[in-house]
């Protein structure tokens, strides 16, 4: 096995595509080792499953950012509005996060969740016809743009009440943020910072004005628990908006790449129904974690992890999931896409951390799983002769170690759809 770089770079465009025999490298030899990053800074990477779910679980890792996790920035006002932005729950420990968290899990209910499911069907029935007419129109289509992206914003935009115009404008922002400056222009993500911050500003302002049925109208009128002030009005948005579309965008892309470059499974799922594709989207989760890593967290105090794994107080740590749900002591042939082995039955595979572990396990897992269990067949039932219409290993992926997912997803359909 090849021995890992000296210095890790999220930016580059190779290790964006594939970080999969880096994390193995690191996995085997130290499966929670401090390591270089290009951006000047050191830290620590937890590659391991059983170590990754004891971070997660262990309240000495603290999820108030690690004010070493990057390079230090001087005072501006797009590092005011980042700072007022990242107030939200996932860079909180209890008692704010238990608070914070209360408040918004009411709104993700298993029985809330499920009655989306009608609007989730006509959505995606009505994007199926746009990516229709443009297949017919153009001849090919990017699944990203056409349909990975919208739905998950469609449906998020519902919930919390945010125009569906203005959805191309916030992903533009919200996929900057999410990036290593480095790989982008000068000045984009401070530029993205300042736009969200504005933006949903406005958004706080216009639902105290005019408020509606949605999550985020209740969040800003809602006094229980002395309610959300201002700030964590504005992180929360932020939050719900992010984790909302933005993982199950990647979800959706990464789930249908694997379907189109495994025609023996999906052809298992279109025979099999329901409970195959529900488990497609389980090991799609597993096999290319929509987060390839956690928020930052710092130790609190140092921390024996086991094997010689020592890690100090002050300490930055990031857990990595994608490596975690990889990890061949939990998952035999872990590179190999395999839904049947999370099928029904003693021989299910152990539970995967794409949606993390502990406290801050995703609160809106349910609504992810029920978008992509009710997308997917419908979009290849649509399109019985989809194609990929690029080289798969040559797809540009998003570069970082916070969210992955390919950028583009070009495809076909044969003459006869």
């Amino acid at each position: 096995m090849a021995a890992e770089p000296e210095v890790l770079d999220p930016a580059d465009e190779s290790f964006a595509r594939d970080p999969y025999p880096y994390y193995a490298a690191l996995r085997s030899q130290r499966p929670v080792a401090r390591v270089a990053l290009a951006n000047g800074t050191h830290a620590w990477l937890v590659t391991g499953y059983e170590q990754t779910r004891a971070v997660l679980a262990d309240p000495r890792f603290s999820n108030v950012p690690p004010q070493a996790a990057g390079r230090p920035k001087p005072d501006s006002p797009a590092q005011r509005a980042r700072a007022c932005l990242a107030r939200h729950m996932l860079n909180s420990d209890a008692p704010d996060h238990t608070r914070l968290r209360r408040l918004t899990s009411a709104a993700f209910s298993p029985r809330r969740v499920d009655a989306l499911r009608p609007r989730i069907e006509d959505l995606t029935d009505g994007l199926v016809r746009d990516l229709a007419a443009r297949l017919d129109r153009d001849g090919s289509a990017d699944l990203v743009d056409a349909f990975a992206f919208p739905l998950p914003v469609l449906v998020i935009g519902e919930v919390l009440g945010v125009p569906e115009a203005d959805r191309d404008a916030l992903r533009a922002w919200t996929y900057r943020v999410g990036s290593p400056a480095d790989a982008l222009e000068q000045g984009a993500v401070d530029e993205a910072w300042t736009r969200l911050y504005g933006y949903f500003t406005g958004l706080i302002a216009e639902k105290r004005r005019a408020p509606g049925g949605d999550l985020f109208s209740a969040l800003v009128h809602d006094s229980s628990e002395g309610g959300l002030d201002d700030g964590e009005l504005l992180a929360m948005a932020f939050l719900l908006l992010f984790a909302g579309y933005e993982t199950t965008m990647n979800l959706l892309a990464s789930a249908s790449l694997l379907l189109l470059t495994h025609p023996h499974e999906l052809a298992a799922a279109r025979r099999e129904g329901p409970d195959r594709w529900a488990a497609v989207v389980e090991e799609a989760l597993r096999h290319a974690s929509p987060l390839e890593g956690t928020t930052w967290r710092r130790t609190t105090e140092a921390v024996d992890l086991g094997a010689g794994a020592r890690i100090p107080a002050g300490a930055s740590v990031l857990a990595v999931l994608a490596s975690a749900n990889r990890d061949p002591s939990r998952f035999p042939d872990p590179n190999a896409f395999r839904p049947d082995r999370y099928g029904a039955g003693p021989e299910r595979a152990a539970p995967h951390v794409a949606f993390g572990h502990g406290p801050h396990f995703c609160v809106g897992s349910r609504l992810a799983r029920l978008e992509a269990a009710t997308a997917l067949p419908r979009l290849f039932a649509a399109f019985p002769g989809m194609r990929l219409a690029a080289e798969p290993t040559q797809l540009p992926y998003r570069p970082g170690l916070l969210v992955r997912g390919p950028r583009r997803l070009p495809v076909t359909a044969a003459p006869s759809d």
